[in-house]
């Protein structure tokens, strides 16, 4: 059984540290992450932190702990192609098993992932997400704690939801939206990249 490790060592790191020591495998964690020009040798929790050019796939599993979609993509790409990637799933969410999640993906405690949901490599799910049937969520995709997604949505790749946020059923997300904190989506997010605020949420104007 190979090793685990995270590359990432702070808010998020620590709290899949927690969903790890839930799941029975935090003993298999030996050591946290970081990139080599921003690594400081400390301690994190109890374990050592390490600069990337260390890791070797051959003997240990990559859990990407870090919050921001971008963040996530560029570390992927960086990383050696033999690189595997655990999915972990809280024991406390539920998720049907006509629903597929794929490699990499973090589904934390509270959440409800409901039927025939397809979601894809590397998504993370924070607390109590919850997500209806039918949606399909690509590569990337990050909730914060407490966002509700209605039924038959598509969220976009690297597409981020802030806290609270709530999509009505039938919504499609461009690539690498950003949803803000409470928003509340009832049409279409179209602009890849753009930023959406409000009730309804709306685009905010760039500068």
């Amino acid at each position: 059984m190979k090793k685990l490790a995270l590359y990432g060592s702070g808010g998020f790191a620590r709290e899949v540290l927690m969903l790890l020591e839930d799941l029975g495998l935090g003993e298999r964690v030996m050591a946290l992450y970081e990139s080599d020009d921003l690594w400081k040798e400390r301690i994190v929790s109890g374990i050592n932190t390490q600069p990337i050019s260390r890791f070797d796939p051959a003997t240990t599993e990559l859990v990407l702990a870090v919050g921001s979609p971008q963040a996530r993509r560029k570390m992927h790409a960086s990383l050696p192609a033999d690189t595997r990637y655990p999915t972990l799933v809280h024991p406390d969410a539920r998720v049907h098993r006509s629903t597929s999640v794929g490699e990499g993906s973090i589904i934390c405690a509270g959440s409800i992932v409901t039927c025939d949901i397809v979601i894809g490599r590397q998504v993370q799910l924070n607390l109590a997400t919850t997500v209806g049937h039918d949606c399909r969520l690509e590569d990337f995709v990050t909730t914060a704690p407490a966002v509700n997604i209605s039924g038959n949505c598509v969220l976009g790749t690297g597409s981020y939801f802030g806290t609270n946020a709530c999509l009505r059923e039938k919504i499609n997300v461009a690539a690498d939206a950003v949803v803000g904190m409470g928003a509340v989506v009832v049409g279409d997010l179209a602009e890849p990249g753009g930023i959406y605020v409000g009730s309804p949420a709306r685009l905010k104007p760039s500068r």
